[in-house]
């Protein structure tokens, strides 16, 4: 009986210390890291940008760059504009020219935010027109995809056709 003993006694010592080490180091159970110097700095940015309030302009403005020569959109008129959108400091967030694809929308639906249904109303086919359109006549308190909230917006528009 002692024979038996000596030799079941290492291999169960051996077996447990192997489930043991086996249990410390696997996948399950990984070993905590804490965060580095880049993580921490990163999140710190992520909330500096998620707090900070977007520049706004004070008033409503359209300016014609180029003054076209067709016919000029009344409300109810379908069009087919080219646009880039840009925020006040000039980070660029839309673009149908990059699309290559232009927008076509109705005016005075309300399929369009404010300052477009206003900023396009008097435009005459193949001009050009730059609105900067105050958060209140844009996304306002809320904001949209990567405009933040309180966002005043810059908009370059060429009026390509009126559809009808």
């Amino acid at each position: 009986m002692k024979k038996v003993l000596i030799l079941i006694l290492p291999i169960l010592i051996l077996t447990g210390l192997f489930i043991l080490i086996m249990d410390k180091t696997s996948p399950s159970n990984p070993p905590k890291e804490e965060p580095t110097t880049e993580d921490v700095n990163l999140q710190d940015k992520v909330d500096e940008l998620n707090t900070q309030e977007a520049e706004d302009f004070d008033e409503f403005k359209i300016e014609d760059t180029k003054v076209g020569e067709g016919a000029e959109v009344k409300n109810g008129d379908t069009v087919s504009v080219h646009y880039t959108g840009t925020l006040i400091d000039g980070t660029k967030f839309d673009s149908s020219v990059d699309r290559n694809e232009p927008f076509e929308f109705t005016v005075g639906s309300g399929g369009v935010i404010e300052g477009w249904e206003k900023g396009l109303l008097g435009m005459k086919v193949g001009g050009k027109r730059k609105l900067e359109i105050p958060s209140s006549m844009g996304y306002g308190e809320t904001g949209s995809g990567s405009i933040p909230p309180k966002a005043g917006l810059v908009f370059e528009i060429e009026l390509l056709e009126i559809v009808k």
